[in-house]
């Protein structure tokens, strides 16, 4: 039996699939700042601790799902 290796898409968001709009990783440009160096985002254990095992540090969360992370809580 074959298997094939899970590679997920470092620009879709491990949480809800959509694209999480990461400058890091998408532009070539590295004088951009991405969105998520904006110190009012916080980005939990407990909000990191929802994204699957074996997608963690292999994508980035995306804004929305950082941003709704209190009302994701209880999902």
């Amino acid at each position: 039996m074959k298997y094939r290796a899970f590679h997920p898409d470092p620009l879709s968001c491990p949480l809800c699939g959509k694209a999480n709009s990461c400058v890091n990783l998408g532009d070539k440009d590295v004088a951009k700042l991405c969105w998520c160096n904006d110190p009012t985002i916080a980005f939990p254990e407990a909000l990191l601790s929802q994204i699957p095992s074996n997608r963690r540090g292999k994508a980035c969360v995306c804004k929305s799902c950082a941003l709704q992370f209190p009302s994701r809580k209880h999902d």
